[in-house]
């Protein structure tokens, strides 16, 4: 089964050589690893790259040196290309949560009562397998594009929540306002990161409110996705 490179998620307190993380998602597992690859692209229009090949490697060991973390080394000759639709339509599986309308500015306190909303459309024994927003996966439908909640400053339209693999969800919407990812400002874009943190904390306080302080430390995906310090700077993709 093949990885897909899909858009790269944000780590807004690491260096600034190493605050874009590239991603995979495997298809034969329906979720996502880090990727070794040495670029991440933020938004991906159209079409994406996939690898026939690849190998999971070893991240981190627990102190039983037991396999704790993992990265994805895709053969980049075996690499094609799938339509962003045919992706969105094969990680879903044609399936949705719920549809809602919406005009919403991530950096205001709307976001809040969206992130509510979203959390209230799922099911009890869905809620606290899901990642927290700021990874899920956007649907640009206008664009024709993928990128992540990270990313977006504004969404608007018909949104339709639907499944991102095991433990994603997968924004549809009909029109993004993005961050400035092509000529970003640094510190810009890091303090709107920093206040879209405030998605995942009360994304915590809604799993935390249903389940015992050991169900939520067990059940919730990690609020950050950790990675290992490497020498070489990760490249930004660029919107065309």
């Amino acid at each position: 089964m093949p990885a897909y490179m899909v858009p790269a998620y944000i780590k807004p307190y690491a260096k600034i050589l190493s605050w874009t993380i590239p991603m995979m998602y495997l298809d034969d597992e329906k979720i996502e690893y880090i990727s070794d690859l040495p670029y991440a692209y933020p938004v991906i229009k159209n079409e994406l790259t996939a690898f026939r090949s690849y190998e999971k490697l070893v991240m981190t060991k627990d102190l039983r040196g037991m396999a704790e973390r993992y990265k994805v080394s895709v053969h980049t000759g075996t690499a094609f290309m799938i339509s962003v639709e045919d992706f969105v339509d094969l990680v879903t599986e044609g399936k949705s949560y719920s549809e809602i309308t919406t005009a919403t500015n991530l950096l205001r306190n709307e976001a809040i009562k969206l992130v509510e909303n979203i959390y209230n459309m799922l099911d009890a024994d869905l809620r606290t397998t899901i990642a927290v927003p700021t990874q899920w996966l956007v649907y640009d439908k206008k664009n024709n594009a993928l990128t992540r909640l990270c990313w977006v400053q504004e969404l608007s339209g018909k949104l339709v929540i639907r499944p991102y693999g095991l433990r994603g969800i997968l924004l549809e919407v009909d029109a993004v306002k993005y961050e400035r990812i092509n000529k970003p400002s640094i510190r810009e874009l890091k303090r709107a990161t920093l206040i879209k943190q405030r998605l995942n904390d009360y994304w915590r306080k809604l799993v935390s409110s249903e389940v015992s302080a050991e169900e939520v430390a067990e059940l919730m995906p990690e609020e950050e996705v950790e990675t290992e310090e490497e020498a070489k700077p990760t490249e930004v993709g660029t919107i065309e």
